[in-house]
Order: structure tokens, then C-alpha cells, then sequence
């Protein structure tokens, strides 16, 4: 926050209080006097009229100190207007989600190097068998032949897997991609894989069915017959032979995973613009939720509430909705090697099975609501909630408060809100009880 933005209302009354009460002759005026500004100021300040700036309140608590806050539950979370408000973005919050965390995995070292490895230079498994001068460097004359040869490789596979070598191959690989001979095989790819989809078969058997479409050239990828000979078939203008032109061997590289990254590469190209939009804020803000705890509940859903996706060709090739049809983007980096389906590095949709809503009382007899969603995988008996997402709403009005919980309770699933008991505890606590007689 820079010096001169505004801190809320809220952050304002209750600096402006705790000076003003730091002792019995510090009275508005003066502190008016030490901040430089009318005394009116601190009269609006303390009715939630009037914002300090980050300068002032810095000199403010240089004086006074910062003021003791009251107990309460940290938690970060996504913040919504409303629970209708939650509700109706929830689609949109679901697919940027879901976008965001592809779109996290295909950028990150970790794949990129895996991607890198997997492809080979021209020439580059050679180069390792041989214990070329290239490798070679001083004080090898006193190694025996076996040795310089174990040393010699060594130094060939640092080489080969060095930052430097790895991003010359992959400007090359994406370079190759963006060909439009690749995007005419792209395209008869994905026709393929969509009637063989449609056909029933499983992906394991697609990813064998795609195995020769890279040998033979793509004019001529619908005639192969997978149990016939198809020698008549030409090998000219192949994808195996566009990528000998950018100087790889892309031979021995599962042709689902090409196709696969190929259309991501294309589909964040053509929609950077959706890692900024805003019409779902993902961003997570720090609260400390300080009112009194009066109602909490704990489930599982009947059947997971699902998400939607955030960039249907992940889905390939016929932009199904069917998320159980994820292969892996690369033979043996799978979706699941950072954690559950839901970790920041997953291809997996949003697929919630537990929640927990805790209700809270506020000091001004307002309410905030945390809802916490999670995804265990636990079948049979409830072995409760693990926390994954979390989503504040800080401000219900009391009046309104049942009316905002009817709708939460038909998205989670609820027969009926224990309306008894939560108004038991909202009088417990001094709440408001619409309707009741205060006697």
C-alpha cells in the first residue's frame, strides 16, 4: 500500500479510538493537532465517515502504537459480495480456476524440463555412446580408456540437460508447432481422436492407434491401416521429417503428448487475455474473522459439485465434458505427481466433495460467513474435511440472514437450516432474532 492510499473505514475507527482513549486528557482535538488536519476529521473518522491515509496512520501509530485487535480466526480466502453473489460466479470462478492451473503446470520448470528431455536433438543419443573430443578437457590423459569414456558421458549429459541446451530445444519443438504443417496434422489428430472417442475406445488405445501418424505424411494419415501394410504409403511430408528440419528427432516422442501440447501452446497464444480477466477474483486476502462462532456445519456432498473447464481443448478432441478423459501430457508425468487433483499443478477440473460454513456474529450484529470447500477422495464413512478452498463473506445483514442461508442450503444439499438452534446461539450471543419479542 503506497503512503497516500486510503485504509478502510473500519482500520480508521479503530486506530482514531485507541488514540484518542490512550489517556484520559487525549482528546480528538488534540489528536487533530498532532495529524495536522481539522478535528472535524477525527469525529468522521470514528463514525466510519472518514478514511486515514497510510501516511497518516503511520505517524498515528508511531505515537500511540498499534491497537490490540480482538481474538479471532485467520484464515486466507477468496472474498464475495453475497452468497447469491457466490453463487452465480461460481461457474466462472470454477473454469479461471481450472485455466489457471493448466496454464501453471505448462509453464513450470518442472514440466518444461521434463519436456525438454523428452525430445532429442539430432543426433544427440550419439554424441552421448561417444567420447568425442568434444568432452574433452585437461588431465584426461591420465584416466584409463573405461574411465575417460564414464567421464566423457557425464560431461555429455550435463550438457544435454543444462538450461541453456534444454531452451534451444524447446524453441525449437514450439517453433515446430506453430508450423502449419503441424496444424494440418493437429487437426486430422483431432478428428481422429474424436470418432475413436465416439467409438468407445479407451485412451491407452487411441495413444496406439496415433503411434505411425508421425512416420507417414499427413495427406495420407486417414488411409493408414493400423493391422495392414502400408508400405504404399508415403513417408514425404511427414511430421517425423518437419521436425528433422528444426534439427529434432521427435521419433520415439508419444504422438497424443505432441498433440496434446501443440493445442495447449495454441490455446494460450490465442487467450493470454483470460490469465487477467476479472470477472472471477481468485486473489486470496487475509482476514481475522473476530466474531462470535454460532453455528457450524460439517458434510459431504451427495455427489461432487464439479467444476467447469477453463479451456475445452484440454479435453481433446471434441471439447467433451467428460473430465475422466484427461491423458497425461506426457508418458509418465502424471496429472497426480504434485499432490491430489486439486493442487496448483493439476489438469483435473474442480471437483469438491466436502464442505464446512461457519457462521459468524459481528460486534456491530451484522454476520460473516466462511465457506470451506474440499476434495477427499474417502468413500464410505466420513472421515472429515480437509480445507482446500476458502471463501468469505463479510457482511450479511442480521435482517436478511436466513433469507441469504436458504439459498447457501440448496447448493450444499441441506434438507433444512436448524433454524432453532442457530437462533438460540444468535441470542446467546446478543444477536438479533427477527420476529422475536425482546422482554
Amino acid at each position: 500500500m503506497s503512503r497516500s492510499e486510503k485504509l478502510s473505514f473500519d482500520d480508521t475507527k479503530r486506530l482514531l479510538d485507541h488514540a484518542c482513549g490512550s489517556s484520559p486528557t487525549m482528546t480528538a482535538a488534540r489528536v487533530a493537532d498532532y495529524l495536522e488536519i481539522p478535528s472535524s476529521r477525527v469525529s468522521e473518522g470514528r463514525r466510519k465517515e472518514w478514511r486515514l491515509s497510510q501516511e497518516l496512520s503511520e505517524k498515528l501509530m508511531s505515537r500511540f502504537g498499534q491497537p490490540k485487535a480482538k481474538p479471532g480466526l485467520f484464515v486466507r480466502a477468496e472474498q464475495r459480495d453475497c452468497i447469491e453473489s457466490f453463487l452465480e460466479l461460481e461457474d466462472a470462478t470454477s473454469q479461471k480456476r481450472h485455466f489457471s492451473r493448466v496454464r501453471s503446470l505448462f509453464y513450470s520448470s518442472e514440466f518444461r524440463n521434463e519436456l525438454a528431455d523428452t525430445i532429442k536433438s539430432i543426433g544427440e543419443d550419439d554424441q552421448l555412446l561417444i567420447p568425442a573430443d568434444l568432452f574433452a578437457e585437461d588431465g584426461d590423459e591420465n584416466l584409463g580408456l573405461f574411465e575417460l569414456g564414464k567421464v566423457r558421458k557425464e560431461r555429455a549429459r550435463k550438457k544435454f540437460t543444462s538450461k541453456e541446451f534444454r531452451n534451444n530445444k524447446l524453441d525449437r519443438l514450439f517453433s515446430l508447432m506453430r508450423d502449419p504443417l503441424f496444424g494440418e496434422w493437429s487437426q486430422i489428430i483431432s478428428d481422429i481422436i474424436k470418432s475413436k472417442i465416439q467409438a468407445g475406445l479407451q485412451p491407452d488405445s487411441i495413444k496406439l492407434y496415433l503411434s505411425a501418424t508421425g512416420f507417414y505424411a499427413v495427406n495420407d494419415i486417414l488411409n493408414i491401416d493400423p493391422k495392414g501394410n502400408n508400405n504404399h504409403l508415403s513417408t514425404d511430408n511427414s511430421l517425423e521429417k518437419l521436425g528433422r528440419e528444426f534439427g529434432l528427432d521427435i521419433s520415439g516422442v508419444d504422438k497424443m503428448s505432441l498433440f496434446l501440447i501443440g493445442r495447449l501452446d495454441k490455446h494460450f497464444l490465442e487467450h493470454e487475455n483470460l490469465a487477467s480477466d476479472k470477472s472471477a477474483d481468485l486473489s486470496l486476502r487475509e482476514y481475522v474473522i473476530s466474531g462470535d462462532l454460532i453455528w457450524s456445519y460439517e458434510g459431504r456432498f451427495t455427489s461432487p459439485k464439479q467444476g467447469s473447464a477453463g479451456l475445452p481443448c484440454i479435453y481433446f478432441p471434441a471439447d467433451s465434458d467428460d473430465p475422466a478423459w484427461t491423458p497425461p501430457l506426457l508418458s509418465g508425468f502424471d496429472d497426480y505427481k504434485y499432490g491430489s487433483k486439486n493442487h496448483s499443478m493439476s489438469l483435473c477440473l474442480d471437483a469438491w466433495t466436502t464442505y464446512e460454513v461457519s457462521l459468524f456474529l459481528k460486534e456491530n450484529c451484522d454476520y460473516a460467513l466462511l465457506i470451506s470447500l474440499g476434495s477427499s477422495d474417502e468413500k464410505g464413512s466420513y472421515l472429515g474435511h480437509m480445507a482446500e478452498r476458502n471463501i468469505v463473506i463479510p457482511n450479511i445483514a442480521g435482517l436478511s440472514l436466513f433469507k441469504e442461508l436458504e439459498q447457501l442450503r440448496k447448493w450444499l444439499g441441506l434438507p433444512e437450516l436448524p433454524e432453532d438452534e442457530m437462533k438460540t446461539s444468535i441470542a446467546k450471543f446478543g444477536g438479533y432474532v427477527p420476529g422475536a419479542l425482546v422482554i
